[in-house]
C-alpha cells in the first residue's frame, strides 16, 4: 500500500525550508554568516532575500492538503536544491565560502534533494 506524502520527512523538510526562508528574508546579513558566506563577497541582501522567499513558498507548498501540489513541490524542490548543490560547488572553488560554509551548503542541499527523491518514492 502506497503511504502518503504527509509522513515526517516531507513535514520536516517544509519546516526547515521554512524556518531558513524567514531567517534568511529577515535577517539576511545573520543568514550569510550562519551559513558560511564570507564577508566581503558580491552577496546582497536582496539576493538573500529572493532565496528566503522561494524557500518559504516551497516549504508551505509542501503542507498543501493537494496531494499534486505536495509532489509538484517536491519535483521542484529536487531541482531547485540540486542546482543549489551546484551553486555551492561553484562557490566553494571561488572560496567564496568558509569551509564549514562549503559542507553546510553543499550538504543541506544534496542533503535535501535526496530526500525530496526519497519522499517521492515513498509517495508512490
Amino acid at each position: 500500500m502506497a503511504r502518503s506524502l504527509s509522513l515526517p520527512i516531507p513535514l520536516t523538510m517544509a519546516a526547515t525550508r521554512i524556518g531558513a526562508g524567514v531567517l534568511t528574508y529577515a535577517q539576511p546579513q545573520l543568514a550569510a554568516k550562519l551559513f558560511g558566506i564570507k564577508s566581503g563577497e558580491k552577496s546582497s541582501a536582496y539576493t538573500a532575500r529572493l532565496f528566503g522567499s522561494r524557500d518559504v513558498a516551497l516549504g508551505l507548498a509542501v503542507l498543501s492538503r493537494n496531494p499534486a501540489i505536495r509532489r509538484s513541490t517536491l519535483r521542484l524542490g529536487v531541482l531547485v536544491d540540486t542546482c543549489d548543490a551546484v551553486a555551492a560547488v561553484l562557490e566553494t572553488r571561488k572560496r567564496g565560502l568558509t569551509p564549514a560554509g562549503s559542507a553546510l551548503l553543499i550538504g543541506g542541499a544534496a542533503t535535501f534533494a535526496a530526500l525530496g527523491v526519497l519522499a517521492l518514492r515513498e509517495g508512490d
